[in-house]
Formats: C-alpha cells, sequence, structure tokens
C-alpha cells in the first residue's frame, strides 16, 4: 500500500501521482537525463529509484514557484530529477529507514548566467539547498518515523564554497548526504559535480524544524 502523499513529489517507482501532476512530467525528465550515458548509468545503478521532487511540481501558484515556474524553462532550470538508493520498494517505505543519502541530476541553461557561460553564484547556492529540501520532502512523504519528518524544515545556515566555475548549458549531480540528526537540527554535507565528478562547489547546511506554533 502507497503512503499518504503529503506533497507533489512523483515517483512512479512506488506509485506516486499527485493529483493534476502533468501526465508527462516525470517521463520527460527521466528521458532528457536518461539521453546523456553519464546520468544514464546513475539511473541504473543497482536499487536506484528516481522521482521528480515537489519544488518542480508546485500545487497552487503561490507554492514553489522559484523552481517550478519562475526557473523552470528553456533558458534556466531546464530539467531536474532526483534519485535515491533502496534494497526494495518496501524497504523504500519502511518508515523506520530514515533515507539518508540521494543526489539531483540538474541541467542549467545559460538564463542563469552571472560572469558570461558561468552560472550565477546565487543559483548555484540555490541548487544545493533546493536539492537538501527534496531529500526532507521524500521522507515526509514516505511517512517517516524520525521526528524531522512530522514539521516542516527550513534552512538554518548554508555555508557554500565555490571551488570552479559551473558553466551554463550543462548538467550536474549534486550529492546530498544527512552527516547529524539531533532533535530540531539536521546537518548536511552536499557536493555539486560535473560530468567528470570534478566538486564545482559544495557547503554544509544546517536545517531547523519549525516549531507548530510558528
Amino acid at each position: 500500500m502507497s503512503p499518504p502523499t503529503y506533497n507533489r513529489l512523483v515517483c512512479p517507482g512506488l506509485n506516486l501521482s499527485p493529483e493534476e501532476t502533468p501526465s508527462d512530467l516525470f517521463d520527460k525528465e527521466h528521458a532528457f537525463f536518461n539521453s546523456f550515458p553519464w546520468t544514464a548509468a546513475r539511473l541504473s545503478v543497482p536499487g536506484a529509484i528516481a522521482f521528480v521532487p515537489p519544488c518542480r511540481n508546485p500545487v497552487t501558484d503561490v507554492h514553489d514557484q522559484l523552481f517550478g515556474r519562475t526557473l523552470a524553462n528553456d533558458r534556466s532550470i531546464t530539467h531536474m530529477l532526483c534519485i535515491f538508493r533502496a534494497e526494495s520498494p518496501a524497504a523504500a517505505l519502511d518508515p523506520a529507514q530514515t533515507i539518508t543519502e540521494m543526489e539531483t541530476l540538474i541541467c542549467a541553461g545559460d538564463g542563469v548566467s552571472g560572469f558570461p557561460n558561468v552560472v550565477h553564484g546565487g543559483v548555484v547556492a540555490s541548487m544545493l539547498d533546493e536539492s537538501m529540501g527534496a531529500l526532507f520532502d521524500l521522507n515526509t512523504t514516505l511517512g517517516k518515523d524520525a521526528s524531522a519528518f512530522k514539521a516542516n524544515n527550513v534552512t538554518g545556515k548554508l555555508d557554500v564554497s565555490y571551488l570552479r566555475p559551473t558553466p551554463t548549458n550543462s548538467v550536474f549531480r549534486i550529492t546530498v548526504k544527512v552527516e547529524e540528526m539531533n532533535g530540531r537540527k539536521t546537518k548536511f554535507h552536499c557536493e555539486l559535480k560535473d560530468e567528470k565528478d570534478v566538486v564545482l562547489a559544495k557547503c554544509s547546511s544546517l536545517w531547523v524544524t519549525v516549531k507548530p506554533s510558528l
């Protein structure tokens, strides 16, 4: 039985398809990244389960507009798809098994440049930040037991190191890993890598669970 859908995450592998989701949303993203040998290899790793994060499938005109509408065009963040690994769909759906690692495949067009042919640093930070948020969305949607997934979480700190220029009109992968979960605080490490697995940017981040009264 599929878990209740708390947000707009789309994952055919786990039978998650929220109402009013464009019928070709997942297939278009999957086909795009499957057309590059190096990202196709990521999608075919044993146990890999792909999903479209909620930020690319807004439920209203005031929700997830940055990545879902404003940047979702042929010159900005043209494509985005996330992947996590599990021993089986049953393991992925097990509330006791928190998912602590995933990656985002993402394509940035020439409309997000700062310097010519280089992705704006603020957009790089946003891509890293959004990927970490997608990991929260995944665990929340799958009904994981940890208290952090029972309420909203926000970025409390984002420390980004820009190591090399991030070229526009390129495909990247962003690796996300939870380093520590302690009550309302979750610490992440995140890296933006190119086709050759060169790290272009990395960050450490602290996320905080919002109190119900806020």
